[in-house]
């Protein structure tokens, strides 16, 4: 008798008593297989049971189906032999002729999802083929995981081109992809080192979910991988704009941003405010990142501001004398003069020498004091540093420098640190 001329209550009642299962098996429970709260205590039947009798079944139905179940029993226990069991009964029940092409297509999408969680990437792609053959249409999930597959498969220009055809779908509205597809196709296009399109899936996410602060300093990183600071710096001050509390590191960077694309004014403008409401550290760092930018900006007073404000946390002879020559290029003789004698009422390693009694000859020249200046002149010459520059200054002054013993050693207030008088 043919299936589909079969009476129903007849049909149900072989149905019942053949399988104990509906179109989509309830689960195993305590070894035994319920088709329902109201099944008949006969028509349960224990997995081992319902192994022993597949065999001999002799509906297509009936047997492909329960090759199925069996399947999805063994998948839940989720071991390594349980898994193996279960790809042998799903590909079991789709050899047969029992189940429609869309049952098929139903179990083959089971099999695909075991396939997948258990990195079994040769046989998805195999599957995959076979979906298709039955007619199955992928749909977005199932091509993001083979997307995916090919990619962990080190199919390079197959992961691509996937990813590619998904993005085009999104962005011509064929297809909506959720924040959870568009992180997988990010995921792939910046592995495979396409850092514009991974930007533009980032605007995407960030459209969705406007309020997390994470997503928008990942659209500014990726901004700088494609090495556009000035965008980077844009992205990250529209979030501070929305009202985002940011760490001090995320504060700094758009400083630093903005000094990379040309910008270092407002960098030193916004460094300035967050030092003033102590929004970021006093250190060293800070001090010396906001004197670079006023100098970049050719703020010379903030500038030196700054970097008199490093020397509390950093008291050494060479940042001194960057601030003495910032004063020289202000033509401030007087603070230049006190700088470098401050300097010099320390320790003074030969490696400053020369360097030191240079700028001071030249502040005490300006301060038309050109006895001392002479001195330091000299002084600068019997050490190797800026002997040119001192001899030059001699040289203007009409001073004989061929009495090279008119200073023995070098004295005054930048003599080195062992013969300091």
């Amino acid at each position: 008798m043919n299936r589909l001329n079969m009476p129903l209550h007849i049909f149900l009642l072989i149905f019942t008593s053949l399988t104990g299962l509906s179109v989509f098996a309830d689960q195993y429970q305590s070894n035994e297989l319920i088709e329902s709260k109201a099944q008949n205590a006969k028509a349960i039947k224990s997995i081992s049971e319902l192994e022993a009798e597949l065999n001999g079944l002799t509906d297509d139905y009936a047997k492909d189906s329960t090759a199925r179940y069996l399947a999805r029993h063994y998948a839940q226990k989720n071991t390594k032999e349980s898994v193996a069991k279960s790809i042998e009964y799903y590909q079991l029940s789709l050899k047969g002729k029992g189940l429609s092409v869309y049952a098929q297509q139903a179990t083959m999408l089971e099999l695909l999802a075991l396939f997948y969680q258990h990195k079994m990437h040769q046989a998805f792609l195999s599957a995959v083929d076979q979906y298709v053959e039955l007619k199955g249409v992928p749909d977005t999930q199932l091509n993001i995981k083979t997307m995916l597959v090919h990619y962990h498969m080190n199919h390079k220009n197959k992961s691509l081109l996937m990813a590619n055809k998904l993005l085009k779908y999104h962005e011509e509205n064929d297809l909506a992809l959720e924040v959870s597809d568009l992180n997988q196709l990010l995921f792939t296009f910046y592995n495979l080192q396409d850092y514009i399109k991974s930007a533009r899936i980032q605007q995407y996410i960030i459209a969705i979910e406007d309020n997390d602060l994470e997503q928008w300093l990942r659209l500014s990183k990726l901004h700088i991988k494609n090495n556009k600071p000035d965008q980077a710096s844009e992205v990250l001050l529209l979030a501070l704009q929305k009202g985002m509390t940011m760490e001090q590191d995320d504060l700094i960077l758009i400083c630093d941003l903005l000094s990379q694309s040309g910008n270092p004014y407002f960098a030193a403008r916004l460094m300035q405010q967050l030092v003033d409401e102590y929004k970021v550290d006093h250190n060293l760092e800070n001090f010396d990142r906001l004197f670079t930018y006023w100098y970049l900006s050719q703020e010379l007073e903030r500038a030196a501001l700054a970097k008199r404000k490093s020397l509390i946390y950093e008291s050494s002879t060479a940042r001194s004398l960057d601030l003495a020559e910032l004063y020289y290029q202000m033509q401030q003789w007087d603070n230049m003069n006190l700088t470098i004698k401050d300097a010099c009422s320390f320790p003074l390693k030969d490696e400053f020498v020369s360097r030191a009694n240079l700028l001071l000859g030249i502040s005490e020249l300006k301060l038309k004091r050109e006895a001392q200046a002479i001195e330091a002149f000299y002084n600068a010459t019997m050490i190797s540093g800026k002997v040119k520059e001192a001899v030059a200054y001699l040289n203007y002054l009409n001073v004989d420098i061929s009495d090279t013993r008119r200073y023995e050693q070098i004295t005054g207030v930048c003599a080195p640190e062992l013969v300091k008088f």
